[in-house]
């Protein structure tokens, strides 16, 4: 019995078992997640590259963090809550992260650019993290900032106020983390601590 089972054992796979076998070895698994925030890789956010100015009217493309994990937050300057919370979570994550933190680029991207000059942006960007990098447009090219708008998804709203220059714009509230190949991978909502965020970012870091 033993010898039948050996000789059993050696004997030559059929050539359709070692393919099958090859085909199991070679499927690659996609990396799986346990995000807090919600997974959204098929909803079909962003994809493209765009260009906005930053400090001193430079122009700064989303391809230039390429092998960084990028965190979109769209928001305005004079915005009186939500915008500030998330740029504080943001920053505290950043901490939270240590040195991996250097891994970890947050653009702030205005949907108000009438009062939102790359100087504006820069200095209110900065106050929360020397690192975080404020982006606008000018007044001739509103269009590219509507079309980084659109990829997102971002609604925006003027509320009109006392007078031209007073004014809010009611705006989403969630934010996005882009993985380092600068993929829209995980959207954040308002609500989202900094140790939910850490903990998400700490995925795409790996």
């Amino acid at each position: 019995m033993i010898s039948t089972l050996m000789l059993g054992a050696c004997q030559p796979q059929s050539t359709a078992s070692v393919a099958q076998a090859a085909s199991t070895t070679d499927i690659v698994q996609p990396k799986q997640f346990n995000f807090e925030g919600s997974d959204v890789r098929d909803a079909g956010l962003g994809g493209k590259d765009f260009s906005l100015l930053g400090a001193n009217g430079k122009t700064i493309h989303l391809r230039d963090f390429r092998g960084k994990v990028v965190v979109l937050v769209f928001g305005y300057t004079h915005c009186p809550d939500v915008c500030p919370t998330n740029l504080l979570s943001y920053a505290d994550a950043i901490n939270q992260l240590g040195e991996k933190g250097k891994q970890v680029q947050v653009l702030f991207i205005t949907v108000d650019p009438q009062r939102d000059t790359p100087q504006v942006m820069t200095a209110y960007a900065s106050a929360f993290n020397p690192n975080f990098i404020g982006l606008t447009v000018d007044k001739q090219h509103v269009e590219a900032l509507n079309s980084v708008v659109d990829q997102y998804k971002i609604a925006v709203r003027k509320v009109a106020g006392s007078s031209p220059n007073e004014y809010l714009i009611d705006h989403s509230t969630g934010t996005y983390l882009l993985d380092k190949q600068g993929h829209t991978v995980v959207y954040e909502p308002h609500s989202q601590t900094a140790t939910q965020l850490t903990h998400d970012i700490k995925q795409l870091l790996d």
